[in-house]
């Protein structure tokens, strides 16, 4: 439906100005993002306020993508299976409740997990090259640092399901242009 909405509205763009626009399918591809991220942002405040989860929500929102954008990760093979999985997490996540020692354990395990694997997936090999790779993978390990101080259980749950999106298992059954680094 997304990837549906986007060539529609790609089409359109390129209709109305054909020589000053980008080809469908880059159009495409972008507007697959806007449109999958901001209903997934959208959709999972909406539902978490109904809880009464909205900020913590949000705290989850704003970790997952500030972690990802450094560590890269899976992808699913469409964005509505992305848009559904995303708004689960988000709003979820706010309900677990985890012990300081869990907390404390779970960040370990999500460093170990970023010091191993990241950064992976075909954003960073398009954005960065392979030179800034130790900087995005410090990067990434000094921002599941700073949850040691800030303490919020919904954040440290967060990293980990950010850093098990990078354990290569998940990768067999994923986007199949995705690469391994």
């Amino acid at each position: 439906m997304i990837e549906k909405m986007a060539l529609h509205i790609a089409k359109s763009i390129k209709g109305a100005n054909p020589t000053q626009t980008a080809s469908v399918a880059v159009m495409q591809y972008s507007l697959i993002a806007i449109i999958g991220t901001g209903s997934a942002i959208f959709l999972s405040i909406f539902i978490a306020a109904i809880f009464g989860t909205a900020v913590k929500t949000i705290i989850v929102l704003i970790s997952f993508m500030t972690l990802r954008a450094f560590s890269g990760g899976f992808h699913f093979k469409s964005a509505e299976i992305c848009t559904g999985v995303s708004i689960i997490g988000a709003v979820v996540i706010p309900f677990i409740p985890l012990t300081d020692l869990a907390s404390d354990v779970l960040l370990a395990v999500s460093l170990v997990l970023m010091l191993v694997l990241a950064p992976k997936g075909k954003n960073q090999s398009r954005i960065f090259s392979r030179k800034h790779y130790p900087l995005l993978k410090l990067i990434s390990l000094l921002i599941i640092t700073m949850n040691y101080w800030i303490a919020l259980p919904e954040i440290t749950l967060t990293f980990l399901v950010q850093a098990l999106s990078l354990l290569p298992l998940l990768w067999k059954g994923g986007d199949k242009r995705e690469e391994a680094f």
